[in-house]
């Protein structure tokens, strides 16, 4: 090789290491939803996930911009535009309906929230055994049952499960009555607004029941607060962020980060096989 070429080679090397470490330019959108019938304001939102953010900016060698949606319908347009790369999301059935798709692939979910699901509060000391008993039971009442915001996961998961014991008792399932927030559904009960009213806040179901209040049936279980990745990003990029969701828990910087966001037990996988088959359960 001459003299000539071996420079051009050389600069060819050199060039190419440093375009290598150069970060991309491009900017990554970062969606974080925390669900509709909780009290949290976008900015306590903001503050809380801007560590992760920043850190998927570092493994990522882009710039991250994070967005804080808390309305369900830009959601879900945002997400059938594919406008977002990253998404952390509440509610089940927004989080399933793009993985569905196949635009969207299911990175992680939380810890904690696998076994999510409605329990409906209720004064009565009738306990259905069965979804034909629950259906036969509802059917008798002339009250519609009570449910957080019509379309949170819990009313998702509300109306499965009515739909269901409608079917197996041969009756009709009965009307909805909304409220906005899962702290209010005790008080729908308490006062006689409905016999009967769904929530999915633990806290609110332990308070209910220490004050003597009974849980009638709960609803099948779904995994909320999903981590989804866009299939625009790289299998590189797939691989590093899910690495990166599911080893937070592993170090003590990690927890941290995962206590600002209300999840120190971290993430887990789950198979995205299953959760696609939970949204035709949910009524996908």
């Amino acid at each position: 090789m001459n003299t000539r070429n071996v420079l051009m080679a050389a600069a060819a090397a050199v060039f190419a290491a440093v375009s290598h470490a150069q970060p991309n330019t491009q900017t990554l959108v970062f969606a974080v939803n925390e669900g509709v019938t909780y009290r949290t304001g976008s900015e306590v939102t903001r503050q809380n996930y801007k560590a992760i953010t920043d850190d998927l900016a570092r493994l990522l060698r882009a710039r991250v911009r994070l967005d804080v949606v808390s309305d369900y319908a830009t959601l879900e347009k945002d997400l059938n535009a594919k406008a977002y790369d990253i998404a952390f999301i509440h509610p089940s059935h927004i989080a399933i309906a793009p993985v569905k798709r196949g635009t969207y692939t299911l990175a992680a979910v939380s810890k904690a929230h696998v076994g999510y699901k409605a329990s409906f509060l209720t004064k009565m000391n009738a306990q259905p055994k069965t979804p034909e008993e629950l259906g036969k039971l509802l059917a008798t009442g002339n009250k519609p049952i009570g449910s957080p915001d019509t379309n949170s996961i819990t009313a998702w998961l509300i109306r499965a499960t009515l739909r269901d014991a409608a079917a197996s008792a041969k009756t009709s399932a009965p009307t909805l009555k909304f409220t906005r927030f899962q702290d209010s559904i005790p008080f729908m009960v308490e006062n006689g607004f409905v016999d009967v009213a769904g929530t999915a806040s633990e806290a609110v179901v332990k308070e209910w029941v220490t004050r003597g209040g009974r849980v009638l049936t709960t609803s099948r279980s779904v995994p909320i607060k999903n981590v989804i990745v866009s299939n625009t990003i790289s299998k590189e990029s797939l691989d590093i962020l899910k690495n990166y969701f599911l080893e937070l828990s592993e170090s003590a910087e990690g927890q941290a980060k995962l206590e600002r966001i209300g999840l120190k037990q971290g993430f887990v996988v789950f198979d995205q096989a299953e959760f696609v088959a939970l949204g035709a359960w949910l009524g996908l």
